[in-house]
């Protein structure tokens, strides 16, 4: 049995209120299946960071149009990030 391909979001940003809502409600907006998330907060940096992992076969397109859809939350969010595939 081969593993589930996944899509890896790594991300980090200015710390605020709503980043979490913000990627998750878009994965699920896209029927992602979200396996695994964490993050934290860097409270003296001001920085937050966060690790998603998403069932590729999941969304309903493929990983350049994850990028593209994706981009205009990572722009609201002043994101420093990357998606790749496994």
């Amino acid at each position: 049995m081969s593993p589930q391909r996944r899509y890896t979001l790594s991300l980090s940003c200015p710390d605020r209120v709503g980043i979490v809502a913000a990627v998750s409600s878009f994965f699920s907006g896209h029927q992602g299946w979200i396996t695994e998330a964490n993050h934290h907060a860097d409270v003296d940096g001001q920085r937050f960071f966060m690790r998603q992992e998403i069932l590729a076969d999941s969304l309903p397109f493929d990983i350049a149009a994850l990028r593209e859809k994706f981009a205009p939350i990572a722009r609201e969010f002043g994101m420093d990030w990357k998606i790749s595939d496994s």
